[in-house]
C-alpha cells in the first residue's frame, strides 16, 4: 500500500554520507606531533610556546630552514590563528617532510583543546 515510503527510504540510505573526522586537531594528536611553530617572536614571547614545538618563522628562509628536520618525525604547523598553515604545508611537503596543518592556529589548540604553552619568565 505505501510502497513510496519504501523507496524512498531505501534512496536515502543510499545517499547518506558518512561522517568525516573533524578537519581541527584534537589534544592527543596536537600532543604527539612535532609542532613547527611559523608565528612571529613577538607573538612567541607575549603568548608563550609549547614544549614540543620548534619555532621556525615563516619568511623567505622557510624552506631551506626545514630542509634541516628530521624527515622521520611527524610535523603539525601552527601559526596564531591558522591563517598562513596551509602555505606552509605545501612547502613542508614539497621539501619531503611528514607535516599537516593545525587548524585554528595557536588560539584553537590553547584555548579550545586547553593545550597550555610555556610561559617566558620575565627577567628583572
Amino acid at each position: 500500500m505505501f510502497d513510496f515510503l519504501k523507496k524512498k527510504s531505501r534512496i536515502l540510505q543510499k545517499d547518506m554520507i558518512k561522517p568525516q573526522k573533524d578537519p581541527f586537531p584534537d589534544y592527543e594528536e596536537v600532543s604527539k606531533l612535532t609542532i613547527i611553530d611559523i608565528r612571529d617572536e613577538e607573538d612567541i614571547e607575549y603568548y608563550g610556546k609549547y614544549l614540543n614545538s620548534i619555532h621556525i618563522p615563516f619568511d623567505e628562509y622557510f624552506a631551506s630552514k626545514l630542509l634541516m628536520l628530521d624527515k622521520n618525525k611527524q610535523y603539525g604547523i601552527m601559526d596564531l590563528r591558522g591563517d598562513l598553515v596551509k602555505k606552509a604545508e605545501e612547502i613542508a611537503k614539497k621539501v619531503g617532510l611528514n607535516a599537516k596543518a593545525l587548524r585554528g592556529g595557536f588560539f584553537y589548540i590553547s584555548e579550545v583543546l586547553n593545550y597550555k604553552p610555556e610561559m617566558r619568565e620575565e627577567k628583572f
